[in-house]
């Protein structure tokens, strides 16, 4: 038997970190001594530990490892481990975009080019668009939820021999952002007028384009709130997005393409 200390010291773990995964249930010792609570564990409990280290190096949390280790089965495990790998491609990815922007900004700077310029080069335009018949949904919903809502509007245009004729939309009604619980309607453009169907009205909107990942929506807000201002105009109704080219259509974030109009009319 090992005493704690010498667990913590063979296998890299500080006893208090052992103390929490007795505690909760992850790895326990082997004996406990009725007469001063030392802990003692096995030698065979050395993997079993080593284990643990070497998942929360995959970045997975002590939740999910105390699953893995419930279930005790490979197939599972391997599961998990390929989804943790495609998580952490994603976050790598990230992190590559990230170093890609700090590489411009900092050739910009030595320049002499403010960081923000680049909002400068994002182009507004002033349309005029038509009404459209779109499948709607409406509720509170976070970021991550988009998808689910928008699979279930296909899913209703599949089932009903609905035409689809332009990419989803998303409309935000609350005043401040949530990514957690927005009021957010998403939408499908379609052919049919049917009990399903309502029109998104038309009229005039300052518009513009959104290219690659996500996070760059926001540039493109700003500009269009800073032309609308210079301009004269005002916002009417709530704004949205229309997803051209999206995670369905290419493999890159790189590639995104989103319109984004805020309905607008001269003040």
């Amino acid at each position: 038997m090992l005493s704690i200390g010498e667990f913590s010291k063979i296998c890299g773990v500080t006893t208090r970190a052992l103390r929490h995964y007795d505690d909760i249930g992850l790895i326990k010792p082997k004996h406990i001594s009725k007469e001063n609570g030392y802990r003692f564990y096995d030698v065979a409990q050395i993997r079993q530990l080593l284990f643990i280290t070497r998942l929360k190096g995959y970045d997975f949390s002590l939740e999910e490892i105390r699953e893995i280790i419930a279930i005790n089965d490979k197939n599972y495990t391997l599961e998990k481990i390929l989804i943790k790998q495609e998580y952490i491609k994603t976050q790598i990815k990230q992190y590559e975009d990230i170093q890609n922007r700090i590489m411009g900004d900092i050739s910009n700077l030595k320049r002499g080019i403010d960081i923000m310029a680049f909002i400068n080069d994002i182009e507004v335009k002033l349309v005029d668009t038509k009404p459209q018949n779109i499948l709607y949904s409406r509720q509170r919903m976070g970021i991550d939820d988009y998808a689910k809502y928008i699979g279930k509007l296909f899913s209703i245009a599949h089932t009903n021999g609905m035409e689809i004729i332009a990419g989803p939309i998303a409309m935000y009604y609350d005043k401040e952002f949530d990514p957690t619980n927005n009021d957010t309607a998403v939408a499908l453009p379609v052919s049919e007028v049917n009990e399903f169907t309502q029109v998104l009205p038309g009229g005039l909107c300052a518009t513009a384009v959104c290219k690659g990942p996500y996070s760059n929506l926001s540039n493109v807000y700003a500009k269009l709130m800073e032309w609308i201002s210079e301009n004269g105009y005002r916002v009417v109704s709530a704004p949205y997005e229309q997803y051209i080219k999206g995670p369905m259509q290419v493999k890159s974030a790189d590639e995104f393409v989103t319109d984004i109009y805020f309905p607008v009319e001269k003040m």
